[in-house]
């Protein structure tokens, strides 16, 4: 068994050292490279940075670009199973659109529940002011975390 993981091991550490500058044409779009760009009228970056290094940010940034998004806060309006669950979330997201336009609302199931779910907050003090609104129509609403906030979408 240690013998296959220090294989494994060995094949990583040959292909991250096999990724060196100028032999991969994708690795000069890096971020690195983009910052060492000379324009006329700028100044001039110089990184020196490890291939490893580099290598490693690179893969950081496209795990990222992966991902849906951030962790941030909704206010969650309504949670409901059954029958009837579905076109009570509809209701609750035109009364919501209804008195607020400009706001995002989301409908969201996971069996066996529907839910939903208004606004893109970073931090749940962003979420209170529109919570305090929604208090107003939806008296038993609350702010929860979720994990897929676009960073578009955020003020």
């Amino acid at each position: 068994m240690k013998i296959v993981a220090g294989f494994i091991f060995l094949l990583i550490a040959i292909g991250v050292n096999a990724q060196l500058p100028g032999e991969n044409a994708a690795y000069n779009s890096d971020v690195f490279s983009r910052l060492e760009q000379v324009s006329s009228n700028q100044g001039i970056i110089a990184i020196e940075q490890s291939a490893r290094m580099r290598a490693l940010v690179n893969t950081h940034i496209d795990m990222n670009k992966r991902a849906g998004g951030v962790e941030g806060f909704r206010v969650q309006l309504y949670s409901g199973v059954g029958s009837k669950a579905r076109q009570e979330a509809l209701d609750a997201k035109g009364k919501v659109l209804a008195d607020l336009p400009e706001e995002n609302v989301f409908i969201e199931y996971s069996a066996p529940f529907w839910r939903v779910r208004v606004g893109n907050f970073r931090h749940k003090h962003e979420a209170l002011p529109l919570l305090n609104k929604l208090k107003k129509i939806f008296p038993a609403c609350y702010v929860v975390k979720v994990s897929d906030v676009p960073l578009r979408s955020l003020k």
